[in-house]
């Protein structure tokens, strides 16, 4: 039915590893569920929004190409989903940055004016993709009527707003990390696995590794938030 290539057997198998790799972080977070800070439930979040993207992958490259009843509904579905949660996490990752490195909660943050214009650039985004899911037009992708995925005109653009969340987020955690003096686990780390899951279906097309660099990006993520509660502990055990 599916008749899998080699390219869409891997990345199936790589998503759902994903999903596993994101629910063993789920699991290893007791103590960040028992603080019940803000930027602990937006981690959560990026945990949901990250296995959304690999399960809309999963759909996309299992209807790619096919022809069984619903493949192109299937097809055009899981690529927009696919987009949009990626997107939505990507502003949900420096959303995080700002109330967990900068120490302003989400009220404060919404009050502000440059933070309403670089999340109205994504709320853009999100409703153009809405619209190329449901009418087809071919903005940022389309699926003909063979049911082949393609490219759209401005496919860069989402990538280039992707991008730009991303390093703002690098950014944040760098300004933090410089005014604070911390030195746990290196800024690259958070940054690399999701610039990688951004660029190399960009660049290079075939297997999808978006799903899994993003998730390796939470999971460091959530060792430096452990390491950081480890000291901190470890300081007020120090002090008692």
């Amino acid at each position: 039915m599916f008749g899998l290539s080699v390219e869409n057997t891997a990345t199936v198998l790589i998503d759902g590893s994903t999903v596993f790799l994101l629910a063993g972080v789920f699991t290893e977070t007791s103590i960040m569920r028992k603080r019940g800070r803000s930027d602990d439930k937006l981690f959560y979040l990026l945990i949901v929004l990250d296995i959304i993207v690999a399960v809309a992958d999963i759909v996309t490259y299992l209807s790619d190409q096919k022809d069984f009843a619903a493949a192109r509904f299937l097809n055009m579905a899981g690529v927009s989903i696919f987009y949009i949660a990626l997107l939505l996490l990507c502003m949900v990752w420096l959303h995080y940055c700002l109330v967990r490195f900068s120490g302003m909660d989400t009220i404060k943050l919404s009050q502000s004016r440059g933070y309403k214009f670089i999340f109205a650039i994504g709320l853009i985004v999100e409703a153009l993709m809405i619209i190329n899911w449901f009418t087809g037009a071919g903005i940022f992708f389309s699926v003909d009527e063979n049911n082949i995925y393609h490219y759209g005109k401005y496919f860069v653009l989402m990538f280039i707003v992707m991008g730009l969340y991303v390093f703002a987020g690098f950014f944040i955690i760098s300004k933090y990390r410089t005014k604070t003096d911390k030195k746990l686990i290196p800024i690259w780390i958070y940054i690399l696995p999701l610039l990688a899951g951004l660029a190399v279906p960009f660049v290079f097309g075939g297997v999808s590794l978006t799903s899994i660099c993003c998730g390796m990006g939470i999971a460091f993520t959530h060792l430096g938030s452990a390491s950081e509660i480890a000291e901190h502990d470890a300081k007020g055990g120090a002090g008692a």
